[in-house]
């Protein structure tokens, strides 16, 4: 609803109220409800900071407030709270809210505390500042504002994030911003109240706080602290520290100032590893990680500096190391590697330079352009220590970001290798910079909205899973933050989690050691875990139905083309970029303070957007040539396109006959993930398009028969198997169908080139060898007795019948179908036994008249006991003869 004036003789039924003292984004906050809420009057409690309270003084009657002593509380029916939760923090009127019956709605943007108001409405989010959500509501209500309601509501904005720059600007904030300016606020205002110069008074205490200054070394990190003592009130002691940031260069600040009567301390941040506000909680205080203050009544600065030095020691994280940032392991070569070499290592890994070690110690780093610069000459099968930059720049594993940059920048090298001990252990590019000191997503403009979206719709689809899955992956998360190591859910799960799609296929990547976290979590939780060491992976057996795989971040590499890879211990990134496509290269944080964010390195978020499949380099297909079998079972699977840059280098693989050496069982693998597909059919349809039915199936085979009868045997399976007691397997019977055009010997060996097992290989070949002759026998027009169908088809396996009956004319399907409704089912009632009691020894002779006995009884001419036991007796006699 939208403000109208409320009427002055009548009493005020509605409050807008922010905390005491309020800067401009609770001032702004309180304005703006006075906008949604009809009958609202904004509560000015007072101010210590001078430009709210200059504002203030000057626009009073200009702006909804009113005088708390004018107000009856009793009559008061709604509370309005923004910028603050804590009832403690707005003076006589968190009596009020305390009052049953009282509607309480709240806007604030600041993490949510123990103590906070139990809401009748809660809008709050996590944003750069309240007044932003509720300039949100106006905007959506379509509420019109004057100028001067744009303008003090752009001053809260503003304030709060730093004209835009603090790291907890959203663009939420930006969206805002750009609303109250095409509304008609004034810059000009906002250049006169937010950037103020110094008073005399600031000016003196600045200078004492410069004075005093010290750099305490609290985990790492540096922070400066100044102390400072007025005899009289200094306004704004909050401007105070922001110049110690931007004017002396220090990244945090805390201000300690003696008052009359208080003790005011003051803090900034712009490290994300120091919350500030968390810290000055500690003595009283309150804010935002990037900006807090705390007063302490008659306090004493020798008292509160032990305080917040024990405050900083509990909530000042370390800053990162170059260990921690580090790509790891390190690819090298040595000095007498030929440069064409050293830049195929480097196209094969997507690194820019490579270091040189002789006997384990470094000497030497060549860079792309080196080998770049060798080719030009011709000079390609040169060796590398003609190239190399000697005396290259190392750091430690200790040396922390800070420092990384400077040497960064000051250097302009790209890449610094870690040296602990005379080894290299790792190396820090400046993307590993970058991404530690911004976030994953920072060099890729397109993914931070993408990311966030992302999240929040596998949040959704993990709620629809299986309550056990839920507990594992919550569980494995936890376990994982207790043990130092981040966890990741990854591959297909993320992907189907993003469609919305169920998955129950678990995969577990730890940064760091996986065998080890999956042992220990398996001992705690008391359940099985099954190790392979050969490629570092476990399995933990979470219940009969959920197996959950476990292993390391690790990167692999390709002996040769179609040959198992060689696994090594690495990052998630890298451990992403193995895997096949983009659309399956993401990964999501399991560790509760991450849970559900989407690390997507390689674009396929936007990718699943689009709906491509992409390979992630150019040499995909070449390591590994059954990536050309998934991706035309993704595009088909998802109803996706593969992209052009992929395609064309799927077909060139094919051309290169890349498929042809891949070892048969693997082969077979994929092959049974393609059958599995619903749309099975269609997927070999596109194989055949890019020519690789011919490397898959049976030489000979007819490919558009092996098609259609695929497509025949899916399409009719459901109806074949409610026929069948016990059905045929839908994977037995397609790969019957893929190879029954082929003929018998052709048949057999796909077969055993393929290590198919006997359940597969003998209807396969039998279909193969018997289904033409078969079923042209059942398309003979003439009647056929049913005893002669019976024999006919007695012996032959289920998913041969079922084969005829989903691909044979009508007449064979009839008459398919009437033998496995009818004559399969028909028992004659006489036995073997009951021949033996009329004396007939058994012989050749004996089955002979059972087989005979049996057709009689599927003929129609003996049914039941009687009949059947004087035809037996006929039948036994005349074999006497």
């Amino acid at each position: 609803m939208s403000k109208r004036a409320p009427n002055p003789g009548a009493p005020v039924t509605g409050l807008a109220v922010g905390h005491a003292n309020p800067d401009f984004d609770a001032y702004a906050a309180m304005v703006a409800a006075t906008k949604l809420y009809e009958g609202t009057r904004a509560v000015y409690l007072g101010s210590q900071n001078a430009n709210v309270r200059e504002f203030h003084n000057l626009h009073e009657e200009f702006v909804p407030f009113v005088d708390l002593r004018a107000i009856d509380p009793e009559a008061v029916e709604r509370v309005v709270m923004v910028d603050t939760r804590d009832p403690g923090r707005i003076g006589e009127i968190g009596k009020i809210v305390a009052r049953p019956g009282v509607e309480v709605i709240v806007y604030d943007h600041h993490p949510r505390q123990p103590d906070d108001v139990v809401a009748s409405d809660d809008h709050s989010m996590m944003v750069g500042a309240t007044t932003s959500i509720l300039v949100h509501e106006i905007h959506d209500r379509g509420i019109v504002l004057t100028p001067l309601e744009a303008t003090v509501m752009l001053l809260g904005i503003h304030e709060d994030t730093g004209s835009l720059t603090y790291p907890g600007t959203t663009p939420y904030d930006v969206q805002a911003v750009a609303f109250l300016m095409e509304a008609g606020a004034e810059m000009e205002v906002l250049s006169q109240f937010l950037s103020r110069a110094l008073s005399p008074e600031q000016r003196a205490v600045l200078e004492q706080l410069v004075d005093t200054l010290e750099v305490w070394e609290i985990n790492g990190q540096e922070i400066a602290v100044g102390t400072a003592r007025s005899e009289e009130y200094v306004d704004s002691a909050s401007v105070l520290a922001h110049y110690i940031c931007e004017d002396l260069g220090y990244r945090v600040a805390i201000a300690v100032i003696d008052m009359p009567e208080r003790l005011q301390i003051v803090g900034r941040s712009r490290l994300g590893g120091v919350d500030i506000a968390a810290v000055l909680k500690h003595v009283g205080g309150g804010g935002h990680p990037q900006a807090a203050s705390a007063a302490i009544r008659n306090g004493v600065v020798e008292d509160v500096l032990p305080r917040l030095r024990d405050a900083l020691a509990l909530e000042v994280v370390p800053p990162l190391t170059a260990a921690e940032i580090a790509s790891a392991p390190v690819r090298s070569i040595e000095p007498d590697t030929p440069m064409e070499e050293a830049g195929a290592i480097m196209a094969r890994w997507g690194h820019g330079g490579l270091p040189v070690l002789q006997d384990g110690r470094l000497v030497g780093m060549v860079t792309r352009k080196d080998v770049d610069k060798a080719a030009r000459h011709g000079l390609g099968h040169a060796p590398a220590t003609g190239f190399m930059a000697r005396e290259p720049v190392t750091v430690d594993p200790t040396t922390d970001l800070d420092e990384l940059e400077r040497l960064l920048v000051r250097t302009g090298i790209g890449r610094l290798p870690v040296v602990d001990g005379g080894s290299v252990v790792g190396i820090v590019t400046r993307k590993d910079l970058l991404r530690a000191q911004h976030g994953e997503t920072y060099l890729d403009r397109r993914q931070s909205r993408r990311h966030r979206e992302a999240t929040r719709t596998v949040l959704r689809s993990l709620e629809l899973l299986p309550a056990d899955v839920q507990d594992a992956v919550r569980t494995i998360g936890r376990h994982a933050d207790e043990a130092g190591l981040r966890a990741h859910v990854v591959g297909g799960f993320v992907r189907d989690m993003l469609l919305g799609r169920e998955n129950l296929d678990v995969d577990i990547v730890v940064e760091g050691d996986g065998l080890e976290f999956a042992l220990g979590l398996g001992e705690r939780l008391g359940k099985r875990v099954k190790v392979h060491r050969r490629f570092g992976t476990a399995v933990l057996v979470w219940s009969k139905t959920l197996h959950v795989d476990i292993t390391s971040a690790r990167t692999e590499y390709y002996q040769r083309p179609g040959a198992l890879p060689t696994v090594e211990r690495s990052s998630l990134r890298q451990d992403l970029f193995r895997r096949d496509f983009s659309v399956n290269a993401m990964a999501m944080c399991v560790n509760p303070e991450r849970f559900g964010q989407i690390a997507d390195p390689f674009g396929g978020l936007h990718d699943l957007e689009r709906g491509v499949v992409r390979a992630l380099h150019s040499l995909s297909f070449v390591e590994d040539p059954t990536r050309v079998l998934r991706a035309v079972r993704f595009e088909q699977k998802f109803g996706f396109r593969i992209d052009p840059s992929t395609d064309a280098l799927l077909r060139q693989a094919v051309d290169m006959g890349m498929l042809d050496e891949v070892s048969g069982a693997r082969l077979r693998e994929e092959l049974l993930d393609i059958i599995d597909e619903p749309l099975v059919a269609d997927i070999l349809s596109r194989l055949g398009d890019v020519g690789v039915l011919g490397s898959i199936g049976p030489e000979g085979g007819q490919a558009d028969r092996a098609i259609a009868d695929v497509r025949a045997c899916a399409a009719a399976y459901d109806e074949i198997a409610a026929a069948f007691e016990p059905p045929p397997r839908r994977r037995t019977l397609l790969v019957t169908a893929f190879v029954a055009s082929a003929g018998r010997v052709a048949a057999d060996r796909w077969c055993r080139k393929m290590r198919f097992g006997r359940e597969y290989t003998t209807p396969a070949v039998v279909t193969a060898e018997r289904a033409g002759q078969v079923s042209a026998r059942l398309r003979d027009g003439r009647k056929m007795r049913p005893s002669r169908l019976f024999f006919m088809l007695e012996a032959l396996p289920a998913e041969t019948l079922a084969y005829l009956w989903a691909t044979g004319e009508p007449r064979v399907r009839a008459r398919v179908e009437e033998y496995v409704r009818e004559l399969s089912h028909v028992r004659p009632s006489v036995t073997g036994g009951d021949l033996i009691a009329l004396g007939v020894e058994p012989g050749p002779a004996f089955a002979g008249i059972l087989a005979q006995a049996r057709a009689d009884r599927l003929d129609g001419k003996a049914v039941g006991f009687e009949a059947e036991l004087a035809n037996l007796k006929r039948l036994a006699k005349r074999a006497a003869r």
